[in-house]
């Protein structure tokens, strides 16, 4: 295969759409959507050709190189290996079925040349940040993501709250995105100390295979900082405020962005940099608590969300957790010897997530079309009218529930695997519990929107084809995507993953069985489904009404937000008698700062 075909395609294809599609939208709307799903559709062929060499014919080590600055020896850096080419597929090929979805979705919507533009542009960025191996340039695509996330949450222009939800998410994620610089510059530096070139000293792989040279300082700086991204762009606690409100943007972006590829980076960067960072005491131990605690706090905001999408996003937030606490599953035997126990669990379950969560967005974005509203408390009764709907729905929602033989399932159950063999057993149990929720409260959304008598004042009716076939194709690999376990472990084997044991979907099957683990999954399924069948009896209970406040409330973290911003609001005004107005005066000012600075670093810098 001409690697650097297909690489080009899978970049570089959607990257173009971005720059024609406002030409192409001066022919029509209908030229325009064509366009866009034409070059979305070839973009996410080049990811499918390459996973499919990386995970069926077990290619190793794809690194290619092209110039970026070469005047100080910097380039382009593409390493593929099992984790990016699975990124990419889920990019790619998500997206393309969420551009086909838009085509009817999107239409009647003004502004349509900027949506494709702004789709495209995070399509290929996103590939292009899971496929290279330089850390400034994944933190260029880093940044365009995010400003394609911010844009798109504002899409509607003239709505406020939508703008507003844009302006939070933006400002939400450039906290976690000033620690992951820091933390990418802490590494240059180190590396920089023990003779690295400039372009080794951004390099992932670089870095990982002289992390031994580095120091403990250097590791540990950036390690934070690492973190720190990536709670910012997968939205765990505290910097999940964010995403929730990113629900006012089109439910199609709230698919493909919001759900199963940008919110998803953040777990990315954990796995990836997982070698650099995995052998400080410690480190481990951080990502797991986020992640648990992230998983838990917002499963409980789920259990008691009336909105569709916003359900759907603090189940996206828990799930994001479940891969992070996954992550930090680091077991330590010896001085030497280091066990990523989670590395392939978390993997997969953002595989197996990113499938079955665009399909329930997709799906909810088809229920919102035809009922007219996202409160579920307003919908019931849409089984019987929209069946084909609902089938799909039902089928990501079970799997998202743990439902045995679906994805789901064995991915959630491989994260709690795990955990026992790690012996985390505290972190295990709230695991557990976090899982009995998740169980609540995909039958409690099933409930409400599709089962019962109607509460309704107008009809519905299934979405036409091209948005009822996404979803046929989302519900499929929601239920058989597991298969793909056994290509997925051998391909990581291959590229020298000696901790990953190449395992069948035999394999899969009998040592899911064989573990204590699957008695946990399967209790906290059916455990979840006794608390929604007595959930009038509970929710009665006089006990339940201050959590159930405090869980409404949000725990409490948009209040201290908002109570920061206010403060520092108060701050300004104070200051404000300071801006004159006066050119001179100003000039004066910045004049004097200028020499106080010189001089502080004259006498302080040892001269």
């Amino acid at each position: 295969m001409d690697y650097e075909m297909m690489v080009a395609i899978a970049i570089g294809v959607p990257l173009a759409g971005t720059a024609l599609a406002p030409i192409v939208g001066r022919l029509g709307r209908k030229y325009l959507t064509t366009f866009a799903v034409v070059m979305a559709f070839i973009g996410a062929a080049g990811t499918v050709a390459l996973l499919w060499d990386v995970w069926i014919d077990n290619v190793q080590a794809v690194r290619l190189s092209f110039d970026w600055a070469p005047s100080i020896g910097l380039n382009f850096t593409i390493y593929l290996d099992p984790l990016a080419v699975m990124m990419a597929f889920v990019a790619g090929c998500i997206g393309a079925l969420v551009v086909l979805y838009s085509v009817k979705y999107m239409e009647g919507s003004p502004g349509l040349s900027r949506y494709y533009a702004l789709v495209l542009l995070f399509i290929g960025s996103m590939v292009a940040l899971v496929f290279t191996d330089n850390l400034l340039v994944l933190y260029f695509f880093w940044e365009i993501i995010g400003l394609c996330s911010y844009a798109l949450i504002g899409f509607n222009q003239t709505d406020q709250k939508a703008a507003k939800a844009g302006i939070k998410a933006f400002v939400t994620t450039r906290i976690g995105d000033l620690g992951f610089l820091i933390g990418i510059f802490a590494l240059f530096a180190g590396a920089r100390e023990i003779g690295a070139t400039i372009d080794q000293a951004f390099s992932i792989q670089w870095l990982i295979a002289h992390a031994g040279q580095l120091s403990s300082v250097t590791l540990g700086g950036a390690g934070l900082g690492f973190i720190l991204g990536a709670m910012g762009k997968s939205a765990q606690v505290p910097l999940h405020v964010w995403l929730p409100d990113a629900m006012e943007a089109p439910t199609t972006v709230s698919a493909l962005i919001h759900a199963a590829t940008l919110v998803n980076s953040g777990v990315y960067l954990i796995l990836r940099t997982m070698p650099l960072f995995g052998h400080l005491q410690g480190w481990g131990t951080i990502v797991m608590t986020i992640g648990a605690v992230t998983a838990i706090l917002a499963a409980t905001m789920a259990a008691i969300e009336p909105d569709l999408k916003r359900l759907l996003a603090y189940s996206t937030v828990s799930q994001l957790g479940f891969m992070m606490f996954a992550a930090g599953l680091i077991k330590f035997d010896g001085p030497e010897s280091v066990v990523f126990m989670g590395f392939v669990a978390a993997g997969f379950h953002l595989f197996s997530h990113a499938i079955f969560k665009a399909l329930l967005f997709l799906g909810a974005g088809s229920v919102i079309h035809s009922a007219g509203t996202r409160d579920m408390y307003q919908m019931g009764g849409l089984a019987k009218e929209m069946k084909l709907t609902y089938v799909t729905m039902l089928i990501g929602a079970l799997s998202l529930a743990g439902l045995i033989g679906l994805s789901g399932f064995w991915s959630k159950d491989l994260i709690l695997s795990a955990a026992w063999e790690s012996h985390n057993y505290f972190p295990l149990a709230v695991m557990i519990v976090t899982a009995v929720l998740t169980a609540l409260y995909s039958f409690r959304m099933l409930n409400l929107v599709f089962w019962g008598e109607s509460r309704r004042d107008r009809k519905a009716h299934d979405a036409p084809l091209v948005m009822t076939l996404p979803l046929l194709i989302l519900s499929v690999g929601a239920a058989i995507s597991w298969l793909a376990f056994g290509y997925y472990t051998r391909a990581f084997h291959a590229f020298g993953f000696q901790d990953v044991h190449a395992l069948g979907v035999a394999d899969l099957i009998s040592e899911t069985f064989a573990s204590p683990a699957v008695a946990f999954s399967l209790a906290a399924f059916f455990t979840g489904l006794l608390l929604w069948y007595f959930r009038k009896q509970i929710w009665s209970l006089s006990c339940m009404k201050w959590p159930v406040r405090i869980v409404r409330a949000g725990y409490g973290f948009n209040t201290i937000y908002d109570g920061m911003m206010l403060g520092l609001r108060e701050i300004s005004i104070k200051f404000r008698k300071t801006h004159t107005g006066d050119l001179n005066i100003n000039l004066t000012g910045v004049a004097v700062a200028l020499l106080v600075m010189l001089a502080a670093l004259f006498f302080l810098g040892g001269a």
